[in-house]
């Protein structure tokens, strides 16, 4: 399955097939001399049904041959317990993405690894950084939406300060 990775010296963007766990070379590409694996990949269309679950797989195998042991994937907080009819109906619109969601987390909390996974609300592209508010197990109060930076700047910190190791954790903006 094609992927694009955008390239660091111009705005084009190259396609190339997806790694898979039996991709000898993803290691060696991807991992070596990395202390950690941020995960952002998410759902653009149907077809990207078992999208979470592949990556993480490959990822996971990928960081068993190399030693990397943190890591860090991004979810979504429809799979935090809710009474909202408005959730109930998104999981069933997104049912593919909320299964694949399902089975990407239930992978890597078997795994060996010192995993966080992060499930923010709706992301927003461009927007203002607002900060964020995180709190393990459910979802802050706040908003339901999140820009992207906000998404990184939380990811980079829970990973440089060693947050919230074999957790699952929501995310939400700090705006008022």
């Amino acid at each position: 399955m094609p992927f694009e990775l955008p390239r660091r010296d111009s705005q084009e963007q190259r396609t190339r097939e997806a790694p898979t766990a039996a991709d000898a070379g993803l290691s060696d590409r991807f991992l070596d001399g990395h202390d950690a694996v941020l995960s952002c990949l998410g759902h653009r269309r149907h077809a990207d049904s078992h999208l979470l679950h592949d990556a993480a797989d490959a990822l996971l195998d990928a960081m068993a041959c190399t030693g990397v042991s943190r890591c860090l994937f991004v979810s979504q907080a429809l799979l935090f317990a809710s009474r909202n009819p408005l959730t109930g109906l998104l999981r069933l619109v997104l049912a593919n993405h909320v299964a694949d969601s399902t089975a990407m987390e239930h992978l890597i909390e078997l795994s060996d690894t010192d995993w966080t996974i992060v499930r923010p609300p709706r992301l927003l592209d461009g927007g203002t950084p607002h900060g964020y508010k995180v709190e393990a197990g459910v979802l802050p109060e706040g908003p339901f939406s999140l820009e992207r930076a906000d998404l990184a700047a939380f990811m980079l910190d829970a990973v440089e300060n060693h947050q919230y190791p074999r957790a699952i954790v929501g995310v939400t903006s700090a705006a008022a």
